[in-house]
């Protein structure tokens, strides 16, 4: 049976669907994250754009994700348990984004004339204790994102979508 070729359209739609959904998850991670800050710091007076900077964020680290997704970063075969190419696309894509949080925030950094250092604290503060313990929480919280895609691609995206958005029938006992 020959598979279908896919229009050039047809690829850029697709992309297009994958990337808001991941722009938009981490969009919803990264604004709670803000909004958790403020409560945290009794800031009640956080500014439009420190909120906006979540929606930025997002864009940039979604684009991120669907690109390294392209490359097949942390593919494993196909036979082994879910949970282990979860849990490595998790590990290897919250390291991924740290990186490019740090190389995000050094560059506008000096842009604004600021040395690397003190550009960073943007980051939990810049100390390594903080870095690394928000690349755990992106860790925990790419892992349902990652569980979802990989059982989606084992059940196939139709079936997984039709799972979650439609009613399903009653089973009689």
């Amino acid at each position: 049976m020959a598979i279908p070729r896919r229009t050039v359209r047809q690829v850029i739609i697709e992309e297009t669907k994958k990337f808001l959904v991941v722009a938009f998850y981490l969009w919803v991670i990264f604004a709670l994250l803000v909004e958790y800050k403020s409560v945290i710091l009794a800031e009640e007076n956080v500014s439009i754009e420190t909120r906006g900077l979540a929606l930025i964020n997002a864009l940039a680290l979604g684009k991120i994700i669907v690109l390294a997704q392209a490359f097949h970063l942390g593919e494993m075969a196909e036979d082994v348990p879910l949970i282990y190419p979860t849990l490595l696309k998790s590990a290897l894509f919250s390291i991924l984004l740290a990186i490019f949080k740090i190389l995000e925030v050094g560059i506008v950094g000096l842009f604004h004339h600021r040395p690397f250092t003190q550009s960073i604290t943007e980051i939990a503060g810049g100390t390594l204790k903080g870095i690394i313990c928000v690349t755990l929480i992106m860790f925990v919280v790419l892992i349902p994102f990652f569980a979802y895609a990989e059982v989606r691609r084992v059940l196939g995206q139709d079936q997984l979508r039709h799972l979650f958005l439609h009613r399903r029938p009653v089973q009689a006992d």
